[in-house]
């Protein structure tokens, strides 16, 4: 008897697709709430950092980033009231 391999076909990767901005990124909440993407990353980054430093393991980084985000947006006064004076919502000026 002659001993047989099996051969395994290797499965084509799919490309990696970019995340769209189908209203779940920093952009589309910058854009929809008018308050700059450059503070909102600000928030993230703060948000990261508070995980990191006492943050619950029961949820992941990424959740608990986003989550102060929202809650920045909302208008929630309990942190980054530093970057909330530089932050008014963008209006559009009336002729």
């Amino acid at each position: 008897m002659e001993n047989v391999v099996a051969v395994k076909k290797k499965k084509k990767k799919k490309p990696v697709k970019k995340k769209s901005s189908g209203g779940k990124g920093l952009a589309a909440k910058a854009k929809s709430s008018g308050i700059s993407l450059a503070t909102l990353k600000k928030v993230y980054k703060r948000g990261q950092a508070a995980y990191l430093s006492s943050g619950s393991r029961n949820v992941p980084m990424a959740a608990w980033a986003m989550g102060r985000v929202n809650s920045f947006i909302r208008g929630s006064r309990k942190h980054d009231t530093d970057l909330r004076k530089g932050a008014k919502k963008k209006t559009k000026k009336k002729k």
